[in-house]
Formats: C-alpha cells, sequence, structure tokens
C-alpha cells in the first residue's frame, strides 16, 4: 500500500509540472538581434531566479552565455542549445534557466505569430 501511495503520489507531481507543448504555425525562420522586434518583443527586461548555492559564494567571475532556441507561435522558447560560452561551462545553466523566464509576444508586424529560431547571449556578472 505504502509504494502504491508513492508511485501515485509522484504520477501527481509529474502530472503538474508538464509544460507547455510546442505550437508551430508554420516553418521557423532564423532571425537576428537585429531583426527579432519584427517577428517578438520580449515582455520582461529584468527578472530574478536562484542559482545553485556554489554559484551564490562569488566564485564566479564575469562571462556569458550565446544560446540558439525556438520561440514558437505561442511566444514560447524551446530547445535551447549553448552555442559558445565564457568561461566554458561556467554559466551555462544560468543562461538557460535566464532564458525560460523571458516572455514574448508577436510584433504588431507578426500578425501571423512566425515562429523563430534566435541565437542571443547573456552577459552575467561574477
Amino acid at each position: 500500500m505504502k509504494t502504491l501511495s508513492l508511485f501515485l503520489f509522484s504520477l501527481l507531481l509529474l502530472g503538474c509540472s508538464s509544460t507547455s507543448d510546442m505550437y508551430l504555425s508554420q516553418t521557423p525562420v532564423e532571425v537576428t538581434d537585429e531583426n527579432i522586434s519584427d517577428y517578438w518583443v520580449q515582455t520582461n527586461e529584468r527578472f530574478r531566479f536562484n542559482l545553485p548555492i556554489q554559484r551564490a559564494i562569488g566564485k564566479n567571475e564575469d562571462g556569458y552565455v550565446k544560446l540558439r532556441f525556438l520561440i514558437d507561435s505561442n511566444g514560447n522558447t524551446f530547445n535551447p542549445e549553448v552555442v559558445e560560452s565564457t568561461p566554458e561551462g561556467m554559466w551555462d545553466y544560468a543562461g538557460v534557466k535566464a532564458l525560460s523566464k523571458q516572455n514574448f509576444v508577436p510584433a504588431e508586424t507578426n500578425r501571423s505569430k512566425v515562429p523563430v529560431y534566435l541565437t542571443q547571449t547573456i552577459y552575467f556578472d561574477g
């Protein structure tokens, strides 16, 4: 009985933590920082999140993470891929976490909500 209860509780937790499904109104196009505003506008310029304890104790140096990701037709981000990072690997987790906090809405010129691939650089202070 204890095992069954644990299994059902685990199943409930997994069901509650499901993410939204990717929706593509058409084939995604590749965009750059220069023309992303023709397609999507980021609604939040600032956000906060907690990092693992080793990052919080000040042993880090400044760095950046360059990520390539998909913005689907609902403005949600998917498939983050680290293209480059300096120092290598130090800020990768934080970069992906920061990306998950970004919100996008379609630009006025993007009435058909064209999905896009964007490569973006996120900078961190150590």
